[in-house]
């Protein structure tokens, strides 16, 4: 990545379930997410792998918070880390790359009293100066957090 145009942004959030529970649900079933959260998420096909394992390519169809148009983006499962509850994907193509050459989401989940630490980073490389920063794609990340989060509390 070029070092003038790229970013970081990281964010972290507290959960109240349990983080394995968390954690598990974001490595197993992160393909069927658009069935829980049909708002924010409208169809995610797995394209190669079976979506569980390094390597998995996903196509996302997904709205931005506060928009309403549908947008895409292609992602391929790059670190799965069960030790240190660490998932890395890369998402490389679609319409996001209008803005962006490189975009890195990383989360972690960390065990924290009753709960956990959710933490969430984008690491980017805008297409030019003038791209926008990252914040609505953090936006999306910590809804979904913040939904997935509360369904897991109530099943418990």
């Amino acid at each position: 990545m070029a070092t003038n145009n790229t970013g970081k942004l990281e964010m972290e959030k507290e959960i109240k379930c349990n983080p394995q529970k968390f954690y598990s649900m974001i490595k197993y079933t992160l393909h069927h997410l658009h069935t829980v959260f049909p708002e924010s998420y409208k169809s995610i096909d797995v394209l190669e792998g079976d979506g569980e394992r390094v390597g998995s390519v996903r196509l996302w169809k997904y709205v931005l918070p506060g928009t309403t148009e549908i947008l895409t983006a292609k992602e391929k499962t790059e670190v799965i880390d069960d030790e240190n509850m660490l998932i890395v994907w890369d998402i490389y193509e679609g319409d996001h790359t209008n803005h962006y050459n490189g975009f890195l989401l990383k989360m972690q989940v960390i065990p924290k009293g009753g709960g956990s630490l959710v933490k969430w980073t984008i690491e980017y490389e805008k297409g030019n100066e003038e791209g926008p920063d990252p914040q609505q794609f953090m936006n999306m990340f910590i809804m979904f957090g913040d939904k997935l989060d509360a369904q897991l509390v109530a099943e418990a």
